[in-house]
C-alpha cells in the first residue's frame, strides 16, 4: 500500500527521531549508509520532507537532518501525506474508478475496513511510539544478523 518513496521516507524520519537532535545532527551519509538506501535517493526524499516542515537541515561540517517538531507530534499518517497524499486511502481494492459505498466493488467492504483501520492506526502512531518500540528492543530498522547461539546446529 505505501510506495518505497514513502517506506525510505518513514525509516530515515524513524532513524533522524532516534539519533538526532539540532545539537547532533544526522549526515545524508550515515542515513544512506545505516539504511541501506541509495544516497541521491534520500537526499530527494529529505529535502521534500525539509520543504514540508518535517524536517529541518544545516548546511556545512557540522550540519545535517533534524526533526523540525517533536517526534511525539509527527504520525506515520504526517510523512505518508507529505510524501504520496491520502489518495491510497480512497483507492478501490480492485482498482475500479467508481467503487464507493452507493455503488460498491465485490471486495469494497472488506477493502475499506482493511485500508480505514490502516489509515487510523497511521493516524495513532506516532514517530516516538516508533522509537520507543525500538529502544524496547522490541522492533528493529536496519538490517540484523541472527546471533549464532540463535541458530540451532546443523546435523550432518
Amino acid at each position: 500500500m505505501l510506495t518505497k518513496t514513502t517506506e525510505y521516507a518513514l525509516r530515515a524520519m524513524i532513524y533522524i527521531a532516534l539519533h538526532a537532535s539540532p545539537a547532533n545532527k544526522i549526515g545524508i551519509r550515515e542515513i544512506a549508509t545505516e539504511l541501506g538506501i541509495p544516497m541521491a535517493f534520500i537526499g530527494k526524499i529529505l529535502q521534500e520532507l525539509v520543504r514540508k516542515g518535517l524536517l529541518a537541515s544545516t548546511k556545512g561540517p557540522h550540519g545535517g537532518f533534524f526533526l523540525e517538531l517533536p517526534a511525539a507530534s509527527i504520525t506515520v499518517l504526517d510523512v505518508i501525506r507529505e510524501i504520496d497524499g491520502l489518495e491510497a486511502f480512497k483507492r478501490c481494492g480492485l482498482g475500479l474508478k467508481q467503487c464507493s459505498d452507493k455503488h460498491p466493488c465485490p471486495l469494497h467492504q472488506d477493502f475499506k475496513v482493511y485500508r480505514d483501520g490502516l489509515a487510523q492506526l497511521f493516524r495513532k502512531r506516532t514517530l516516538q511510539d516508533l522509537v520507543n518500540n525500538l529502544e524496547a528492543g522490541e522492533a528493529f530498522l536496519t538490517s540484523f544478523e541472527i546471533p549464532t547461539d540463535l541458530i540451532p546446529p546443523q546435523s550432518c
